[in-house]
């Protein structure tokens, strides 16, 4: 496992009409935070769209990337010591499309669209 893989703990939470959610626990001590920011950590976008990756891969059971990013918008910062847990919730469309938001209770603070390339087992 590498640092950037224990920045974050997925549970799968379930499924509802082909909707999928994940709870990401956050390590609000891992050394990134030290520099980004010092006195005031948010969660790099970079390593949420990552953790969202993580999410459908594992949901799917393989790799995947993402081939496209065809819109990505940070809504909301997320502070690992204020909010040490948020929410994934994810959607596939045609198995390549996957459409992706991210959530501190009702406050959404990411959502992402992007084409899946993959190698996964049948679900």
């Amino acid at each position: 496992m590498n640092k950037l893989d224990e920045l974050f703990q997925l549970e799968f939470q379930g499924e509802t009409v082909g909707n999928y959610r994940f709870r990401c626990e956050t390590d609000a001590g891992h050394p990134l935070f030290a520099g980004h920011f010092p006195g005031m950590p948010i969660v790099p976008g970079v390593c949420l769209i990552n953790v969202v990756k993580r999410a459908v891969s594992q949901r799917l059971e393989g790799a995947v990337r993402f081939e496209k990013i065809r819109e990505c918008k940070f809504l909301s910062p997320i502070n690992p010591i204020e909010n040490k847990a948020f929410d994934i919730e994810f959607g596939l469309t045609d198995g390549q499309e996957v459409r992706a938001a991210i959530f501190i209770g009702d406050t959404q603070c990411m959502k992402l669209k992007a084409t899946l390339s993959h190698e996964w087992k049948d679900i």
